[in-house]
């Protein structure tokens, strides 16, 4: 589509979900227009029930919307068939939860071959792409072949990392990322995402956690399904840490967060 704009990564128009409780009609996302700009390390914050998680698994076409259009490079995705969703997601989308969601049954190495060997990639090339990645967040060869249940969380969320972009995405989508991490595991894999951000990844990124909230440059506040103001801090650096910090305080007040 060439009158969009190459700088937006994904972009929706008039984007609706709503989901039936009982018999009553909830609307979760409002009419919700959104660029999303390449290269950047969007977050979305809001209160509980704002919306946040659903137009996270819509934006990565996880979840269908209602109505409206979801564009995700240059392609209108909310009128793919479920088969083609699928295949475009394996290609474009990376995926980080709060869970990291490995299969047990696996090898982390195996983990993180079966996400690369899905989307049709050259084996060789994804082995050595992991055996590089894996190493560059701390999985050294020594524990390749553990299997999760031997592994710490915060080994599994960086292993989780390694997973989600070894198919090098367009997005990399991160819901509550450090949710189940102590301090220091979660700037850990804080510290890799700022890293893959510095190497030009787009990153949109769910989070209620302010410490986490600031690693980003481009903050969206969601309430009642639309997006009510943003702020842009700027790329992260950690001598302005407490600056950030403040000036988010400052922001989420006025928003009433």
């Amino acid at each position: 589509m060439k009158e969009l704009n190459d700088k937006f990564v994904i972009r929706t128009q008039g984007l609706c979900k709503t989901f039936s409780i009982g018999g009553v009609q909830q609307h979760v996302l409002n009419n919700l227009d959104i660029d999303i700009v390449e290269g950047d390390f969007t977050v979305i914050m809001g209160n509980s029930g704002s919306g946040k998680s659903t137009l996270l698994y819509a934006l990565s076409g996880m979840d269908r919307p209602t109505l409206g259009k979801i564009i995700f490079d240059a392609q209108t995705i909310s009128d793919f068939s479920n088969d083609k969703l699928a295949k475009f997601r394996r290609t474009n989308c990376g995926f980080i939860f709060q869970e990291v969601f490995l299969n047990d049954n696996m090898s982390i190495m195996d983990n993180v071959l079966a996400a690369g060997y899905l989307s049709g990639r050259n084996r060789k090339q994804v082995y050595q792409e992991a055996c590089e990645r894996l190493s560059q967040v701390g999985i050294g060869e020594d524990m390749f072949n553990k299997f999760p249940s031997q592994m710490s969380g915060g080994e599994l969320q960086r292993v989780g990392l390694v997973r989600a972009i070894i198919n090098s995405p367009k997005v990399v989508f991160a819901d509550e990322p450090t949710g189940a991490l102590n301090s220091a595991n979660s700037v850990a894999v804080l510290d890799i995402m700022n890293k893959l951000h510095a190497e030009g990844k787009s990153i949109l990124m769910v989070t209620h956690d302010m410490r986490s909230a600031i690693r980003g440059n481009r903050i969206l506040y969601l309430k009642d399904g639309v997006i009510l103001n943003e702020i842009d801090l700027g790329n992260y650096d950690v001598s302005q840490e407490k600056q950030r910090l403040d000036t988010l305080k400052v922001f989420l007040d006025e928003m009433g967060w």
